[in-house]
């Protein structure tokens, strides 16, 4: 397996994650994501987190329209994740918009229990991949 990793990006054969260059900050999932890349993604999540309180962003992106797969475990470190941003002050939390592919049902029902979970915080769009990318 050949497997690559920085603070913000991550790149096997099963799975890439690399911050978009573009405006707004945008963090692009891609591949499969199963247990052996939960400590990469939970290093990315935490990394993406402290940029996004650096730059004082009032909101990010998650781009899920080319994940084919993820793992609870996996899923869990967005939790966590949201768990983070629900326990700074009001203002320096930040919302987080998750943009989804509405032909993948597994995203539509994960992502809702992840709304449900922080529904200040969390907004699901849905759009046709390479669409907006």
């Amino acid at each position: 397996m050949t497997e690559t990793h920085s603070s913000a990006h991550i790149e096997t054969e099963e799975l890439r994650v690399a911050v978009g260059p573009e405006e707004p900050l945008t963090l692009r999932f891609a591949g499969s994501a199963d247990t052996r890349a939960l400590g990469a993604i939970e290093k990315v999540l935490s990394v993406f987190h402290d940029r996004a309180l650096v730059e004082t962003r009032k909101e990010v992106f998650v781009d899920f329209r080319d994940l084919y797969f993820i793992n609870s475990s996996c899923f869990k470190a967005f939790v966590v994740w949201l768990g983070r941003v629900q326990d700074l002050e009001d203002g320096r939390q930040y919302r987080i918009r998750f943009i989804s592919d509405d032909d993948k049902p597994w995203q539509r029902r994960s992502l809702g229990a992840l709304q449900c979970f922080a529904v200040d915080l969390v907004q699901i769009e849905t759009q046709a991949p390479g669409v907006g990318s």
